[in-house]
């Protein structure tokens, strides 16, 4: 799951540039130039008045210029003052249940993190796996993603990079050849930064593009996507990636061959067993988790059985709530969650969403989406050929652009794209969203990325060589599942 903090450090850390500058001022004028000019013909002028404020929002989202959370609000300020919409109604879709969805969620997470859950879950699954250096690496990289869908990207990678460390650490002292040692240390290190990107899309809580898609669909074409439906394309995408990621880095990119560093599972029972037993704490939490999954995955019969209408919303709110609400231990007082999980929420995501909501409903609304698709239903290209060239574009443009501004700028337009060509928006957006996820060949692609590549042997090359591969193959397989899996899935 990718969070919203690692966007926060790099605000903070990044200078002013030039370039920063130049968008903070470049967003606003051009919103106003395009004011200034006519509408195109057939538009309507609130569609136009759309188009220039959406204009606003892309050059910031695209640059970074200002945090994207705040570039979302953007909306709330605009789409009355343009008369797009009134606020009450822009402001309605900042509450829609799709943000709710993701705060239960969220929270759960967070709860998951306090107690150490989430070490004990990737220490298990490692050692399970493990054995030879290439399980070993399989068991990091099936930790990692399987953490990656239900907390950030950013936390499952910082906590498996630190065992990942240990790790290299013992293997440097057990071998006679440094360069096994390093062949080893760059296959786990990258395999646990694309697992952490690949493990993303298992969940709609996994990663912000996930959210986006269902907040566009949701707002502009009323077409609702449940948590286990979007496990069901999730899921066999990572089934498919992360094997074939793990084969290309142990078995074709890097030479692991003929390692022998004798019993690597060693310490990883030994970071286990330090953990001690599985204390209340963890048993409680792991006791919600699986009953929220199993909720999220049986919503649909449980709803129908009881007579009562469940949500995945509902599920996931229960869910936060009966962790605020039973004690870890009622000597000391103290809860999975409490208070101070509120300021370890990701907000900025939360308002993001709401951001691509009112954006989503503006296009509904002001009639820009159906000018989009009238304006393309006569465009001449076959259905495959549009699918694989958005797909493309979103995993290059992600290399050097946030997946997140990228997934936000794009999807409403390809949605109406879709629809103007006569096909289900979803045949294009989701493996849009899917790709957005798919960025490894840059250290600035994701935070998994840029946190690996802080280990000292870690060069560019590296990345740019296991990365330009692994991204071709990402496509064919977003685009395949665009092709076979969605419409089974979705019905189509």
């Amino acid at each position: 799951m990718e969070g919203p903090s690692s966007t926060a450090t790099r605000d903070a850390a990044r200078p002013l540039s030039a370039a920063r500058l130049a968008a903070l001022v470049v967003g606003p004028l051009c919103s106003l130039l395009l004011l200034a000019l006519p509408a195109p013909e057939g538009m309507a002028p609130e569609a136009w008045r759309l188009v220039a404020m959406t204009a606003w929002m892309v050059i910031w989202w695209l640059s970074e210029a200002v945090p994207m959370a705040a570039t979302a609000l953007l909306p709330i300020i605009l789409m009355p003052l343009y008369g797009i919409a009134e606020i009450g109604q822009v402001t309605r879709d900042y509450g829609h249940p799709i943000i709710f969805l993701f705060l239960g969620g969220f929270l759960l997470a967070i709860a998951m993190q306090r107690v150490g859950l989430h070490r004990r879950m990737a220490l298990k699954i490692v050692a399970a796996i493990g054995g030879s250096p290439r399980r070993i690496i399989l068991g990091f990289m099936v930790a990692t993603a399987f953490l990656s869908m239900w907390i950030t990207n950013t936390a499952s990678t910082i906590l498996m990079f630190a065992v990942a460390l240990s790790v290299i650490s013992f293997l440097r002292e057990r071998t006679g050849d440094p360069e096994d040692a390093r062949q080893f240390a760059l296959a786990l290190l990258l395999g646990i930064a694309y697992s952490a990107s690949i493990g993303g899309v298992g969940t709609l809580i996994g990663t912000a593009p996930n959210g986006l898609l269902v907040s566009v669909l949701s707002g502009e074409y009323g077409i609702r996507i449940s948590f286990f439906d979007w496990m069901k394309i999730g899921v066999p995408v990572i089934l498919v990636m992360l094997p074939v990621t793990w084969v290309f880095l142990t078995f074709l990119l890097f030479r692991l061959g003929n390692v022998q560093f004798g019993d690597l599972r060693r310490i990883i029972l030994e970071e286990l067993a330090a953990l001690g037993p599985m204390s209340r704490g963890e048993s409680l939490v792991a006791t919600v988790f699986a009953l929220t999954a199993i909720g999220w995955i049986f919503r649909a019969p449980l709803s129908s059985l009881s007579g009562l209408a469940i949500s995945d919303t509902t599920v996931a709110v229960t869910a936060a709530m009966a962790l605020f609400a039973v004690p870890i231990s009622r000597g000391e007082g103290s809860f999975a969650l409490d208070r101070k999980a509120f300021g370890a929420l990701p907000w900025d995501v939360l308002i993001l969403v709401g951001g691509g909501l009112a954006l989503a409903a503006g296009f509904a609304s002001s009639g820009l989406a159906a000018w989009i698709a009238d304006s393309v239903a006569r465009i001449d290209i076959a259905t495959w050929a549009l699918i694989l060239l958005a797909t493309a574009v979103i995993v290059y443009m992600t290399e050097i652009t946030s997946n997140t501004a990228s997934t936000a700028t794009f999807l409403p337009i390809l949605a109406a794209v879709a629809v103007g060509m006569g096909l289900d928006p979803r045949l294009l957006a989701i493996p849009v969203t899917l790709g957005a996820s798919m960025a490894f060949m840059m250290p600035v692609a994701t935070p998994p990325n840029a946190i690996i590549f802080s280990y000292e042997d870690l060069r560019l090359r590296h990345m740019v060589r296991a990365g330009l591969w692994l991204n071709v193959i990402a496509i064919a397989v977003c685009f395949s599942a665009a092709l076979l899996l969605v419409p089974l899935v979705m019905d189509l």
